[in-house]
């Protein structure tokens, strides 16, 4: 599903990005990059336009500036937790450290299109779901959890999950 965002989340988006990293600089430490094609505060702020995306779709709070840490959770839909994963490479994969790492009830993995106004939701799946199929894959800095894009659930699958389980109580 490609989202286009407004202006105001995207100019939020590049606030929060860039006080993000600032935030962390301020407090004496370097916010952490594995990529040395992109700089951090341009990471964090596709992470929070990944973030826009997934909150407007699903129509949840929009993302928070978070300091230390968001333990794991980006948006909330009730009581359900949503990590939203943003990705550079077109087509994913959904990437966690390890099944620790995977904090929320469900994820959901963003990429950036060639609009900067414009993210594409590629789809989600529930941690159970998650830890069943996902692969190892060593990208250079140790093994990681991978599931493909294509091996995900549309994300009209979580929206119906998600009011199922809100009406249906």
């Amino acid at each position: 599903m490609l989202v286009r965002l407004s202006k105001k989340d995207a100019h939020a988006s590049e606030l929060m990005g860039a006080d993000t990293v600032k935030l962390c600089e301020m407090q004496g430490f370097p916010p952490r990059l594995e990529n040395d094609r992109q700089s951090r505060v341009e990471a964090n702020i596709y992470g929070f336009k990944a973030e826009f995306a997934v909150a407007r779709v699903l129509g949840t709070d929009l993302p928070e500036v978070n300091v230390l840490t968001d333990g794991g959770v980006d948006l909330w839909f009730d009581d359900i937790s949503i990590d939203v994963k943003f990705t550079n490479k077109y087509g994913g994969p959904l990437i966690f450290d390890s099944m620790e790492k995977f904090k929320a009830d469900c994820a959901v993995l963003v990429s950036k299109t060639d609009d900067p106004t414009s993210m594409r939701i590629w789809g989600a799946v529930g941690r159970k779901l998650f830890h069943a199929q996902a692969k190892t894959h060593d990208f250079g800095y140790g093994e990681r959890l991978v599931m493909e894009s294509r091996d995900l659930k549309p994300i009209e699958w979580l929206w119906r999950h998600l009011m199922e389980r809100r009406h249906s109580q």
